[in-house]
């Protein structure tokens, strides 16, 4: 082979390197459309949109889409109808994928914290829970056994694990955990889109509600809650949430590194008044 026909085939080849490298970079990721994102109303889309009004996102695009109904938003992630989602803790997260059988959704960034609160229209105070009253908790398993722990929080009842437990499985704990319920208190599980509304219902006496669904029903987590659940050591932190290989997708990082800055923190500080905390605070 002559030197002329050797330099002509070196070029070749090099072209066909560097578009193989740029199809790589590329696969799965179209940074130039928008982020795809399925979120709750309050808080977790008005944070998104505060992200966006304060710049924070440069040049990514994001398309807020709302959660209405029985909408499985995590499915949506996983079936890529959507790119990511923005409305979980990670006990749910992974509750929900030990119950599909799922394993490739993951966090990617630790956002905000909305604290469960018990409230009742009827009952005024914690020291007047009537014997034998009703509470109306998430269906859902880790936001019942979230519940059973404000409960204990509250001194209303005893379990036999703690939040700070150490590998505690969320997924495992029910009221069977329960080892002292001095109350006798009795227990209705409700969907949690649905547990505000229960606060009119003449059978239920008190109702433990997520903070996002308490928002949304006008209620004020930090004055209108008769106990609401303590910041500190808090493993209900909400979540961006994405497939394993989305997450080093440049806007998915752009989003969480937007999410998580002190903008965003301030904001929320002053904006919901302790009713949203931000995460780690």
């Amino acid at each position: 082979m002559n030197k002329t026909l050797r330099t002509l085939l070196a070029g070749v080849l090099a072209v066909l390197t560097l578009g193989l490298a740029g199809c790589g970079a590329g696969a799965g990721a179209d940074t130039d459309k928008p982020l795809v994102i399925l979120a709750d109303a309050t808080p977790h889309s008005e944070i998104l949109q505060q992200a966006e009004k304060l710049g924070l996102l440069g040049d990514t695009k994001i398309e807020i889409k709302t959660i209405v109904g029985d909408i499985d938003a995590n499915q949506l992630v996983q079936s890529g109808d959507v790119d990511a989602n923005y409305f979980q803790h990670k006990p749910y997260l992974e509750t929900w994928k030990s119950q599909k059988g799922v394993d490739d959704l993951v966090g990617v960034a630790n956002v905000h914290i909305e604290p469960l609160g018990l409230y009742s229209k009827k009952v005024k105070d914690l020291k007047a829970v009537p014997s034998g009253a009703t509470i109306a908790i998430p269906a859902d398993p880790s936001n019942l056994v979230r519940a059973l722990f404000l409960l204990q929080q509250a001194d209303l009842l005893t379990l036999d694990v703690k939040p700070t437990d150490a590998n505690v499985d969320y997924s495992q704990i029910t009221t069977k955990n329960i080892t002292a319920n001095p109350n006798k208190l009795k227990f209705i599980q409700i969907d949690r889109p649905q547990l505000a509304a229960t606060l009119d219902d003449a059978k239920v006496d008190l109702s433990i509600i997520n903070g996002n669904y308490a928002l949304e029903a006008g209620l004020k987590p930090k004055t209108d809650s008769l106990a609401l659940e303590s910041a500190d050591e808090n493993p209900y932190t909400n979540l961006l949430v994405v497939k394993s290989d989305k997450k080093d997708d440049p806007r998915v990082q752009k989003l969480a590194e937007a999410l998580q800055s002190k903008e965003i923190q301030d904001w929320i500080n002053s904006n919901f008044e302790g009713s949203v905390l931000p995460a780690g605070k």
